[in-house]
């Protein structure tokens, strides 16, 4: 059953990670780690907390949720759970169906890599070409839904901003 519940998602392309080793195990950088802990400490000025939380299973996007819940963390710990959904192998609309079965949250962390995370969030928005929203690592996008479908860009944070 369709979930229809409003929410809003927030799109996160992970921080810079350290390169020269298998890709699925490549860490954060130390500048990754710092980035990944300013965006949090931004988020929570700004009075963002998050009930839910899901990221690609790969060492990078993990380690950027998981800095980012321990700045904002709230009253109430938010688990990180780790899906395939959120890599760049899952297809569109195996994505679609993932997050309109997602239980019921008001404001989603959702961690994952270029070109997927961009991609998903122009489906949303209704946008075909490719170009109007490229994320750079630590760029984050806040989108609100009604049904899941289809959505409205309410911000966008580009790295450099923090």
């Amino acid at each position: 059953m369709l979930n229809t519940n409003p929410m809003k998602l927030y799109f996160l392309r992970h921080t810079e990670a350290l390169d020269g080793m298998d890709d699925g195990a490549r860490p954060l950088s130390d500048d990754g780690r710092s980035d990944a802990r300013k965006l949090g400490q931004s988020l929570k000025r700004n009075g963002i907390e998050f009930d839910a939380a899901y990221a690609s299973p790969l060492v990078r996007a993990r380690e950027t949720a998981e800095i980012v819940l321990q700045q904002t963390g709230g009253a109430k710990p938010v688990r990180l759970e780790l899906v395939d959904e959120m890599t760049n192998g899952t297809s569109a609309a195996a994505f679609q169906s993932w997050l309109s079965q997602l239980p019921t949250a008001r404001h989603v962390l959702l961690v994952g890599h270029e070109p997927t995370i961009s991609e998903r969030v122009r489906r949303l928005l209704g946008i075909v070409r490719p170009d109007p929203l490229a994320m750079a690592k630590g760029a984050l996008a806040c989108v609100e839904t009604e049904n899941r479908r289809t959505a409205a860009l309410k911000w966008f944070l580009s790295p450099k901003r923090l």
